[in-house]
């Protein structure tokens, strides 16, 4: 049973969702720059990539913390699927895609929102998950 703190928490989860997929297609979006290869193809750099990855993960916490927030009952393994998404969406801006080296492009901003929404995601998944009352029978 959720708890009005509960229900917090998971309010906080679809913010920062919805603050990061605003952030990578609004108002802190990666650069749409190419990097050209030794051959003359032109690709999209890696802060691209990562943009989109982070869309992609946004969207699932989205949902997932919606779903969460509509459970009647159990909600919990909800809770696992964002603290999870939370992770990766960490990894994927510090060491699994990354963002451009230089200090001084636009997807460093993209970074930072993505770093606080999956801190947020992540520390509000592992809360609602150790809330539980200690010896309490399901129903």
């Amino acid at each position: 049973m959720k708890t009005p703190m509960n229900k917090i928490l998971i309010a906080l989860q679809i913010a920062a969702a919805a603050a990061l997929i605003g952030a990578v297609k609004i108002w802190a979006p990666v650069c749409g720059k190419l990097l050209e290869l030794a051959n003359g193809n032109q690709v999209p750099m890696k802060c691209h990539w990562a943009g989109q990855a982070a869309l992609a993960v946004g969207i699932i916490i989205l949902v997932a913390a919606v779903m969460a927030l509509l459970a009647k009952k159990e909600y919990k393994g909800l809770m696992v699927v964002t603290a999870v998404a939370g992770a990766v969406l960490f990894l994927v801006f510090t060491s699994l895609i990354g963002v451009c080296a230089s200090e001084e492009m636009r997807c460093q901003t993209t970074k930072i929102w993505g770093i606080g929404a999956a801190a947020i995601v992540f520390v509000t998944s592992l809360v609602n998950l150790l809330s539980g009352k200690e010896g309490q029978i399901p129903d």
